[in-house]
């Protein structure tokens, strides 16, 4: 996932008063998590969280599903020689990260026909995006393509609800890549967790670019969320649409910023599943918007593998999803394409 939407900063007043009249006190707070800045801005009143707090709970959720951690429940399960099972695991709270994890791929792969498959992660490694980037490609091995291929395909686990929750694999070299879900996922666990903990209930929560916003900012107007220009190089402010979050998540997926070159030729981080290769097609850029930030992140995804017309198509069968589609039509011009019930949210960037 690229770093395609910035925070139009409208923070520029430190206090608001609330509707039951008490004075807020605006916080911004920024590191680093998931290979990635994270951002998060709200209004307190009394008690909130501080840096070492959201750390905590970021730190949490890498232990869960980041394969650059050697212990986490990720890791552990792509070791594994048959999957895992919640009942195997000591920690019920990484558990729970890891198994919705594998709840929200399931759903994702299932509504976009296997577009979108978390089993990437050998096909991943061996294109240079995973943890194993020990070296880029210098030679493209398609044979090799097509026997890691045999390793991918959600449908070809096991997978258990409660009581006891499980990820069986028939095979010891099936493993999961969660990098598609994990920011949004966790964007919506620091969401809730400042509403259930600190009952901040005006925020915006920003890693990497993917963002969930909740009532208004310091200026008790709604947060804004720009989408950068599909266009490679183009600086991060350069703007094409600006977004007015109320309540929702955000997330971008698009090609071409994240790539290295291999003799002259693309590599873009957009794999399908489906054959294995790196694929770059009409569509340039694909902003979901959705409730869940996790589903916006995975969806955005799969958008991107699978081109405009399918993309649309999928998404217009889910009333939960709003899209933004930047694409090449067939006279190879720049298009662009809204969903209908979000177009009074969206307005182009002069």
């Amino acid at each position: 996932m690229n770093n395609l939407l910035l925070l139009i900063s409208l923070t520029l007043i430190p206090f608001s008063c609330t509707q039951t009249g008490r004075v807020e006190k605006y916080v911004e707070i920024s590191g680093e998590t998931m290979g990635t800045y994270y951002r998060i801005i709200y209004g307190a009143s009394e008690n909130y969280p501080d840096k070492g707090v959201i750390d905590t709970w970021l730190l949490e959720l890498n232990n869960s599903l980041s394969t650059y951690v050697d212990n986490s429940v990720i890791s552990r399960f792509n070791r594994s020689e048959d999957g895992i099972k919640a009942s195997d695991l000591d920690d019920s709270l990484l558990s729970k990260y890891f198994f919705e994890n594998v709840r929200i791929s399931n759903e994702i792969y299932a509504e976009s026909d296997g577009f979108f498959d978390p089993t990437v992660m050998p096909l991943v490694n061996y294109w240079g995006f995973g943890y194993d980037h020990s070296q880029k490609l210098t030679q493209i091995d398609t044979h090799l393509v097509d026997s890691l291929s045999q390793f991918v395909g959600l449908n070809k686990l096991n997978i258990g609800a409660n009581p006891d929750p499980e990820v069986i694999k028939p095979d010891h070299r099936i493993e999961l890549d969660f990098s598609a879900v994990a920011k949004g996922y966790a964007i919506d666990v620091v969401s809730q967790m400042l509403e259930d903990s600190f009952s901040i209930f005006n925020y915006l929560v920003d890693i990497g670019g993917e963002s969930r916003a909740k009532g208004v900012n310091s200026e008790g107007k709604i947060w804004r969320i720009g989408i950068s220009e599909p266009v490679e190089n183009s600086p991060f402010s350069s703007y094409k649409f600006i977004v007015e979050l109320k309540d929702k998540s955000i997330a971008t997926s698009g090609n071409y910023r994240n790539f290295y070159e291999n003799n002259g030729q693309k590599i873009s981080h957009t794999m399908n599943p489906k054959t294995g290769f790196f694929e770059r097609n009409d569509l340039l850029s694909a902003s979901i918007l959705t409730d869940d930030c996790g589903y916006a992140d995975g969806y955005a995804t799969a958008c991107m593998a699978m081109g405009f017309e399918l993309a649309k198509n999928m998404v217009e069968k889910n009333e939960k999803l709003g899209a933004i589609f930047i694409y090449i039509d067939r006279d190879n011009q720049i298009k662009h394409y809204i969903s209908p019930h979000i177009r009074a949210f969206v307005t182009p960037s002069n």
